[in-house]
Order: structure tokens, then sequence, then C-alpha cells
């Protein structure tokens, strides 16, 4: 005898029978209780979900001796007709290759004559969107309008290419991939009906392979028999289907986030001496860091791609030692070289240089945890932000920098970590200016009673703190004590009058207050000395004498190393005045 293989051996025979497609086999046998059946209905979803085979059932419970009916016997001689594939009542045309004018014209003479024995004349039309245009346009009237006998039944992939004007004289009903875990336990029910077992993770593999279709899966599972073994273990069934092997897989995402170049070209030489195919452990490689990544920020317990409670506990181990911009960050580099790999003459090359390229990739770190940092550090905390962590570990704390002094620039070390991908680097947010937020302890104070360029300089002190280079620019100023005011006057020149606001007049006095109770107030101008003609080069030496002093401030200073970055530029204004066209950008 012919062996038949499982997905016509096990294909279902009622609407009860059929797998994932509750939501149409429940209309369709309601329509049939209630007698509301419609003489025209389009099935579409992807490759083997069961659209023929919900025909055929259809068909059935309209020709069965006990029907209509939603459960057809099977046993009568329509049944058994109509199951055997040699229906005179029920046509099976394939459009695919019937798809002319003329083969409509011919469909449509046949259907004018009654039926030879069954009730209805069950027409399918298989691929219905290979027709050409003109034999959509014969089709029209007869599917509109049909004779009481005749039931149309489209079946396609791909909706899209069926007109409109087909479309809304049909029924429709939209069949869907079934999930993977669905399909393991179909695998198993199949198994369990011939007398055979498979490990569960083989099942698994095979439902993640079908990619939501039951006769794939069933093909696969056929190729896994037919090797006429009683029990294979998991390692053999990845062996006989050709497929990548998901220890390989994880091993190399291991040795990518390790940063382990010879690990990652020896498992790259390990699938192509095995005959892996390149593009699938590529593929393979992009679907376990969205898994990684989707583990990462996924709540305990969800359901995430069929994927049993064990593969997901491994893929949060896997993924908790490594922020979600990293795990985001090495999925883009794998997508944006798909195209190149797959044109590549080859692949394999391709392949190791974009992983060798993945294992330089740095632990990325949140540009909400470098601002939070920056914040600490400016707010006097002890905590300050991330400093350059290498090799995935936890950032550790740099305890805070002395406001008197200015440390010398340390280089930034190679394993520094990048911010996340935001291409653009944000502004370092101004710390706040209550002294509330970063207490400062109040001791003696420095200046005596009188001596007006202590109190300044005690001022330009205090003021490094929250505005550093507020207090750079008063550095260079005078001062002088009259009638109960600390007069500060700014050296001449066209950036003292940007500093010269009754912003900063309000904040020097606000921070005098907490300084000295009951203290002078402090009034800020600029110099009224007349500028015949601006020194450039003067204007520039004090500029780049501001951007150095700037520069060695703490919180700037922490900013830079995290960022790779240097000051450049000064830029005197407030970010909450308007622009002044004299000052120049911060870079």
């Amino acid at each position: 005898m012919s062996y038949l293989v499982l997905a016509r051996k096990h294909r279902p025979a009622t609407f009860e029978e059929v797998v994932g497609q509750e939501h149409v086999t429940r209309t369709l046998a309601g329509a049939l209780e209630s007698g509301r059946l419609a003489h025209a209905f389009c099935f579409t979803g992807p490759r083997g979900v069961g659209k023929t085979t919900v025909a055929r059932i259809l068909a059935k419970a309209l020709n069965c001796e006990h029907g209509p009916t939603p459960t057809p016997c099977g046993k009568c001689g329509h049944c058994l007709e109509i199951s055997e594939g040699r229906a005179v009542d029920v046509q099976e045309i394939d459009a695919a290759s019937n798809s002319r004018v003329e083969d409509v014209r011919e469909l449509r003479e046949m259907i004018r004559y009654h039926p030879q024995s069954g009730r209805y004349r069950v027409t399918i039309l298989d691929e219905v969107h290979m027709l050409s245009k003109a034999a959509f346009n014969a089709l029209l009237k007869t599917l509109e309008e049909p004779p009481e006998h005749a039931v149309f039944i489209l079946a396609t992939t791909d909706v899209h290419k069926v007109p409109l004007t087909i479309l809304s004289r049909c029924q429709r009903f939209d069949f869907r991939r079934l999930p993977p875990r669905v399909l393991a336990e179909h695998l198993g029910k199949v198994l369990a009906a011939e007398g055979l077992s498979l490990p569960a993770e083989s099942l698994a593999l095979m439902a993640r392979e079908a990619d939501g279709s039951v006769r794939d899966s069933l093909s696969l599972l056929d190729q896994v028999l037919a090797a006429g073994k009683e029990s294979m273990t998991h390692p053999e069934v990845v062996e006989l289907l050709g497929l990548v092997d998901r220890e390989l897989v994880t091993a190399t995402a291991k040795a990518v986030l390790a940063g382990e170049a010879g690990e990652v070209l020896d498992l790259v030489s390990r699938v192509y001496a095995a005959g892996g195919e390149m593009q699938a452990f590529y593929a393979a490689l992009q679907e376990h860091f969205r898994n990684l990544a989707a583990a990462k920020a996924a709540p305990e317990g969800a359901e995430l791609f069929g994927l049993t409670p064990e593969e997901m506990a491994a893929l949060r181990t896997q993924a908790g030692p490594h922020s979600p911009e990293t795990l985001h960050e090495i999925f883009d580099h794998l997508a944006a070289s798909e195209d190149l790999f797959r044109r590549a003459s080859q692949p394999r090359l391709v392949m190791e240089m974009t992983l060798l390229k993945l294992t330089q990739v740095k632990p990325v770190v949140s540009l909400a945890e470098i601002i939070s940092g920056l914040e600490r550090a400016g707010g006097g905390e002890t905590g300050a932000p991330p400093s350059r962590p290498r090799n995935n570990q936890a950032p550790a704390a740099a305890p805070p920098a002395a406001h008197n002094s200015a440390p010398a620039h340390n280089p930034a070390p190679a394993g520094n970590p990048r911010p996340a991908p935001a291409r653009q680097a944000p502004q370092t947010p101004s710390p706040p200016l209550s002294p509330k937020a970063a207490p400062v302890a109040k001791a003696a104070p420095v200046a005596k009673p009188g001596d007006a360029e202590g109190m300044l300089k005690e001022l330009v002190r205090y003021a490094e703190q929250n505005q550093p280079a507020l207090a750079s620019y008063l550095g260079r100023a005078t001062a002088a004590l009259e009638d109960g005011l600390l007069r500060v006057t700014l050296p001449p020149g066209a950036i003292a009058t940007s500093y010269a606001t009754e912003k900063n007049q309000q904040r020097l006095n606000r921070m005098a207050g907490e300084l000295w109770d009951g203290g002078p107030k402090v009034r800020l101008s600029a110099s009224t000395e007349a500028v015949q003609a601006p020194d450039h080069q003067a204007l520039a030496a004090a500029k780049a004498a501001a951007a150095a002093e700037l520069a060695q401030h703490p919180v700037v200073r922490q900013a830079a190393e995290i960022f790779e970055a240097e000051v450049v530029a000064l830029n005197p204004a407030d970010p909450n005045d308007k622009p002044n066209p004299l000052s120049t950008e911060q870079d």
C-alpha cells in the first residue's frame, strides 16, 4: 500500500476537529443551524491553516444525507465522495492554472445545471487571486446572483490581490496562524494516534519552524518519522531536520555579549563545518536577541512567541546583566547588516565580521541614568553618575569631586560605555538653584566685615556649585561696599552685558542671603567704560580662558568623561533668556 502522509491522513473531517480556527467554524456551524447560509464565501489566510479543509467540510455539511447540518456524518455516499475527491457536484478548481476568461465562462455554463445527486453544486476556487482581470470581470455577475443550487467558496493566501468588487459579494473569513503552543499540542496528539513519541522540546522546535502552519508542522513531523526510529533524542531531531541548534545560537549570543571574539569565530566555524545554512543561523541570532530584549522588558509570567516557561527563564537569566539599550543596539547592528549578508557571495565572511564588530559594542547606559547621575553630582550628593562600567559590570559610584580644587583631566578609558542610541548628545541639565537641594555647611565667613573683595570671592565659591559659568565670569569682576550694597562690577565688553541681567542679580542676592544672614544686598552691573573697538583677540582669549575654567568644574568633567567630549566653546547666555546674538553656541 502506498504511504499516506500525515497531513492527509489526519485531515479534519468535521468542524470540531479543525485546530485553531474556532472563530470560523463556530460561525459556519451557526449559519447551517439557522439556515442563514450565504451563497459565496472568501477564505483568506496563510498557507496550511485549513482553508481548503474547511471548504470541503462545508461542502459535506451542505450535501450530507442528514443535512444541511453542522455535523456531517462522514459515512453517507455524499460525504465519502467529497472526502475522496470524486464528487460530481463538488468541483475544486485551481485558479492558478485555470486563470483565463475562457475557464470562467466554462464554469458559468456548468453552474446553470442542477446537481446530479446532491442538494448544492459547490465550487471551490483555490488561489483565486491568480485569476486574470478579465476572468474576475466574467465571474462578477454569476457570483452576485448565482442559481439557488450554487455555492462558491474562494480560497486565497493573498486577499489584497482580489478585487473589491469580488470581495463585496462574499462573506469573508480570515484564517489565523496557529500559536506554537497549539501546534505543539496538535503534534503530540498526532504522535499519540500513531503510537509514537518525541521529546517535548522537539515538538516545540517543529512548531516554531512551521510558522503557524499545520501542514508545515505535519510535514516536518513526517520527515522525522521517516527515519524509522521508535525513539529519538532532541539533538537527533535537530540533525534530521537540518535546523539550527538553539544551543549554538545561545552560546554565540553569550560570546557576543561577553566580547569574546575567539569564541565567536569558533562557534561560526562549528556551524559551517556541520553544514548549517548561514542565513538560517543569522536569522536565528536575530530572533534570539529579539527574544532577549522582549524577555528583559516583559513582566513575569507573560507568554511570548510560544516560548516555554523554561525557555523564558533561560532568556531572562542571560539578559539579566545587560541593559535593554545594549540588546537593542546589537539587534540594530544585525538588522542593518542583513541586506549585506543576503547579497554577499561569501556569507560566512560577512557573518564573522559582523559578529566581531558586535563584540566591540560596549555596555550602553541609558540617558535617564546619566542625567540622574549628573543631577546627583551637581546637587552635592555622595552618589555620582555611572562611571564607565566595563564588561557589563554594574556602574561604580565615584566619590564627589572637591569644588575648590581643579584636578587634572583624566583621559577616558577604552572600555567606556556609550549613551543610549540617541545620536545627539543632550545638554547637561542645570542643577537646582536652591541650596536646599544642595546643602552646604555654613562655616564661619571667610571675609571680614567691610572686605568687599573677600566677600566676592566667597560668593564666587558658593556660585560654583550651581552656576559655574556665572561664577567663572564673576571671578574677573571687581567689588565695593557702598551704602550697605555689595556692588559687583563686571569687566567691560559685550559678554558682560549678557551676564548683567536682572535674573543673575536675583540669583546672587539669594545666594548672599544664604551665605550671610542679614548681610548686604548685591548690585550687579557691567562696567560703563566706553569700548571704542572690541579687541577680538582679547575677547577670544577671554572666552578660551572661561571655557578652560568651566571645563574643570566637577559636573562638566563628569559629563565630558561619560560622553567622551570636551568643552570647545562657551555660551554665557542663560538658556531661559532670549538668545544673545553676541554669544556663541555651546558644543
